[in-house]
């Protein structure tokens, strides 16, 4: 992965090769059976940010980094500001395309882990994510260095919950809040355009429009 500029912004999609099983970065791989996800050809590698599994796939979900470089003007030095600020943007992004869904909001507060969010990305909620009702809709993690902060932001067209569940050694110990997923309309104009609805709104931010 590049090194943050510190000077600027950057949004990069980013399409996996094939699907994988993304652990935080205080998760155990004894976490997942190994054996069982080689023989659905799914990679388990890790991330450099915290936080729960997040299932990542070419064509069942949306995922965009954004790096915010130290010296430019929307970088914020606390780090929940951060998200929220990036929460901010994907919510505005969303709202310009339409895709916004009814009732759509943004937590604001601690970790919520009452459905196991420690363990799966999308059964619990942070600070600065999207949620539709009690479901969340587009997940965040932040990395940060001294040059400035990563923040990766996905979003799913279909429900990973039951292909994470089947890979787990041990069962959930109980039952997994759902994510929000977007239908096959929005999923095309999701596709389509939102990396330039984000960017356009990650520029106008800039400008104070």
């Amino acid at each position: 992965m590049t090194p943050i500029r510190r000077d600027g912004v950057r949004l990069v999609r980013c399409i996996p090769e094939s699907m994988a099983l993304v652990l935080g970065s205080r998760q155990s791989e004894r976490l997942i059976d190994l054996g069982r996800a080689a023989q659905r050809n799914i990679e388990v590698i890790r991330r450099r940010s915290g936080g729960g599994i997040v299932l990542v796939d070419p064509h069942r979900s949306l995922w965009i980094d954004i790096e915010i470089g130290a010296d430019d003007s929307r970088y914020v030095d606390e780090p929940l500001g951060m998200m929220a600020q990036v929460g901010r943007w994907w919510l505005a992004a969303l709202v310009s395309l339409d895709c916004a869904f009814p009732g759509i909001w943004q937590f604001v507060g601690q970790t919520g882990s009452d459905s196991d969010g420690e363990l799966v990305c999308f059964a619990g909620r942070s600070h600065g994510e999207l949620m539709v009702e009690q479901s969340k809709l587009v997940g965040l993690s932040q990395r940060r260095t001294r040059d400035g902060a990563r923040v990766q932001g996905q979003l799913h067209f279909v429900d990973p919950t039951d292909e994470i569940l089947a890979l787990l050694v041990e069962e959930a110990r109980g039952p997994l809040r759902r994510p929000a997923i977007v239908d096959e309309q929005g999923r095309d104009v999701l596709n389509d355009r939102f990396l330039d609805a984000l960017t356009s709104v990650v520029s106008a931010s800039l400008s104070g429009r």
